[in-house]
């Protein structure tokens, strides 16, 4: 989904009250809540609520939203690379996006959610990978970042999961992740994973299909250009 990178939010892109906001955060902690068989097995996510989150960052504002998440969470963004791990930067990511609208730096921003698959899964925590040693043809430059990713969260017990599959339409105002692209808009879907404690995320993995969005920004040729124009790509 399109935030901004967090560490390029500065404090003069925030009003005063939000700030203060944002200093409150610092230091907050969830207690962690052990639960017995019976709460273990109950639903709090559905439908209604996949959609409520899908849309929150738009219209509901970040405050609101950092509610959705226990304070022990991770992020990501796969396309971009993306990692939030603490609610300041969390905050500081969605923050800009209030109020968002025909006007605003940002454009418009609409998600539908269409499929939404999700359950109880008791008391439960990933299962990883034990052994450390290099796949047949990796190198350790090539196989660690990717591994170190896929790890983070790992550590995190949840009781229920999610999986959204949502539409997207962007109108832009301004620039996208450094692509031109003001008065340009854009359609796409993706797809987000989530797992649950207690009713609040702590871990959330988003994809979306970037290349279909940069085609439509202008920035690479649709694929059967790109095969036509480039025949030596069969070979």
């Amino acid at each position: 989904m399109h935030i901004l990178y967090a560490n390029q939010v500065r404090p003069s892109d925030l009003t005063p009250e939000q700030q203060k906001f944002l200093e409150g955060l610092k230091g907050s902690s969830d207690a962690l809540v052990v639960l017995d068989d019976k709460e273990a097995t109950r639903c709090t996510k559905d439908f209604n609520t996949a959609q409520d989150w899908v849309t929150a960052f738009f219209e509901k504002g970040a405050e609101e939203v950092l509610g959705y998440y226990a304070d022990d969470f991770v992020w990501e963004d796969i396309e971009f690379k993306q990692t939030v791990t603490t609610k300041e930067e969390l905050y500081k990511a969605f923050v800009v996006f209030n109020n968002s609208g025909p006007d605003s730096p940002f454009g418009t921003h609409r998600f539908e959610v269409i499929r939404y698959d999700g359950g109880p899964a008791g008391h439960h925590r990933a299962v990883t990978r034990k052994s450390n040693d290099l796949p047949p043809t990796w190198t350790r430059e090539e196989y660690q970042p990717l591994v170190d990713q896929i790890m983070l969260g790992s550590h995190l017990d949840y009781d229920e999961w999610g999986v959204m599959q949502w539409v997207w339409k962007a109108q832009h105002n301004g620039d996208f992740f450094g692509i031109p692209a003001a008065g340009k808009s854009h359609t796409t879907r993706g797809i987000s994973f989530q797992r649950y404690r207690n009713g609040k995320i702590v871990h959330c993995q988003t994809h979306w299909n970037f290349r279909d969005v940069a085609v439509q920004l202008g920035v690479i040729p649709p694929p059967d250009e790109a095969w036509k124009n480039n025949p030596g790509l069969g070979e």
